[in-house]
């Protein structure tokens, strides 16, 4: 039997597609990690009331112990030698998770594509809960194949900001995994902007430039982790769109949190929030752990904006 650690893998369940992919991929990081999973449903906190509907808190919480009993027979058939307890929860989905979370060392929860006036009238709970968690949080798509290994964990670098907290996580991932680290830079600039760039021949400047920049912060992690093959690449490309297509040759793609000086300020910005609607490989969203300065003379893609 896994032994557990005190913290464990704490995976949300709603009895969907998504969400046994999220269950799988909870048991097979448990067992990695050696801890204890805990699958939590949250049932929602209101009840329609009407002649034609006479629906009861009770009637609710029979369903949601339905979706856990579903769910527990699914982690055991992944794995039977992890440890794995429930949790009901009422309330807000987001809001439950996140509390259940206390003891957790990473929250997994499963994302299903879904058009998007689906996700506009149903709300964001994977959003929600990256952009909330203190602790890291995997999105596992419903269109992930768990037995397909391509050996490659590819990591998102924007600015050496939170980049210490990032690339500790993206290397214990791919040693973990015995994978190889792709660690990503990408930029590009509007339209406008841009093709003045590549008119001045300034792209090769700049993948210079990024290049030294970058080199050196994963020095030392090279040599905590000499198990992991690691390539630095720097595209002159839509971020979003070189990380989803970086993505879809990995087993899990890492990004981190931004943090601008305060708690209420730490977001998930819209490359993140993109990446985590389409990628096909499970997404890690790393929380950051203090605000740091950007790097002088560093131009950095802020938001469709260029800052410096």
């Amino acid at each position: 039997m896994v032994t557990s650690s005190s913290r464990l893998v704490l995976v949300g369940v709603d009895g969907s597609a998504g969400s046994k992919r999220a269950i799988r991929y909870g048991v097979q990081e448990a067992r990695r990690a050696g801890r204890a999973v805990c699958l939590v449903h949250v049932v929602p906190d209101y009840v329609p009331m009407t002649p034609m509907m006479p629906l009861t808190p009770g009637d609710l919480r029979q369903t949601g112990e339905q979706i856990l009993r579903e769910a527990e027979a699914e982690a055991a058939r992944v794995d039977p030698d992890v440890v794995v307890t429930t949790e009901l929860r009422s309330g807000p989905r987001v809001a439950g998770l996140v509390g259940a979370a206390d003891e957790a060392a990473l929250i997994v929860v499963g994302h299903e594509h879904r058009p998007l006036i689906d996700r506009i009238l149903t709300g964001a709970t994977t959003v929600g809960v990256t952009t909330r968690a203190s602790c890291p949080v995997v999105s596992v798509p419903d269109t992930w194949e768990p037995d397909v290994d391509h050996g490659v964990v590819v990591t998102g670098l924007k600015s050496p900001a939170h980049s210490a907290e990032l690339l500790a996580e993206a290397f214990a991932a791919a040693s973990s995994r015995g994978a190889r680290l792709v660690v990503l830079h990408a930029w590009k600039l509007p339209s406008a902007y841009d093709d003045l760039v590549e008119s001045q021949a300034g792209v090769e400047e700049w993948v210079a430039h990024a290049t030294s920049v970058f080199e050196p912060l994963l020095t030392d992690w090279k040599a905590t982790y000499p198990d992991v093959e690691v390539e630095l690449r720097v595209r002159h490309d839509q971020p979003a769109h070189a990380l989803v297509s970086a993505a879809a040759e990995a087993d899990l793609l890492v990004l981190v949190r931004r943090a601008r000086g305060i708690p209420a300020f730490v977001h998930l910005g819209a490359t993140g929030r993109a990446v985590l609607r389409v990628a096909t490989c499970p997404v890690e969203v790393v929380p950051p752990e203090d605000v740091s300065a950007e790097v002088p003379n560093l131009v950095l893609e802020q938001e469709g904006a260029v800052q410096k």
